[in-house]
């Protein structure tokens, strides 16, 4: 009879990068406590949501947009002029 051959298959290795592309890296995670509590005094931070500002970021916004964008004109500006009159109000 014939007699089976008991080799176990090796993993295959892996392949390699093509020169001039870079290998694809996980991205280690962030901790959920990390995550949780974003730091507001970054000056990366800017893109806060419109409802969670407080009166004194909506009014250095307005007046930052004053002068990047020439005037309260765009949809941006008059929601922030919104959300300030329903803080006041």
């Amino acid at each position: 009879m014939a007699e089976k051959k008991d080799t176990a298959k090796a993993p295959k290795p892996a392949k390699e990068a093509k020169p001039g592309k870079e290998a694809k890296k996980e991205a280690p995670k962030p901790e959920p406590a990390a995550a949780a509590a974003p730091e507001p005094d970054k000056p990366g931070s800017s893109n806060k949501k419109i409802n969670k500002m407080t009166l004194a970021e909506i009014d250095a916004k307005l007046n930052e947009l004053k002068t990047s964008q020439g005037g309260l004109r765009s949809r941006y500006a008059r929601q922030l002029a919104h959300r300030k009159k329903a803080l006041t109000a």
